[in-house]
């Protein structure tokens, strides 16, 4: 029972470290797909590239909107 109560503790703690970093994280990325970088001038060409950026960035807003 202890062992269970401390192991949701960590986590909570850990979500609670983890949820700043990931907002910037989700800035971050919504900002470099919003503004053209001339020293990455292949990106905007690989639709590769967008589907992970968008993938990553849904799983980021999910993560942060379900833990509010």
């Amino acid at each position: 029972m202890c062992s269970i109560v401390l192991l949701q503790f960590m986590v909570l703690m850990l979500w609670t470290l983890c949820k700043p970093f990931l907002a910037i994280l989700n800035s971050c990325l919504i900002s470099m797909l919003r503004t053209p970088n001339p020293y990455l001038p292949l990106w905007r060409s690989v639709l590769m590239f967008w589907i992970m950026i968008l993938l990553i960035l849904v799983c980021i807003n999910s993560m942060l909107i379900g833990q509010i």
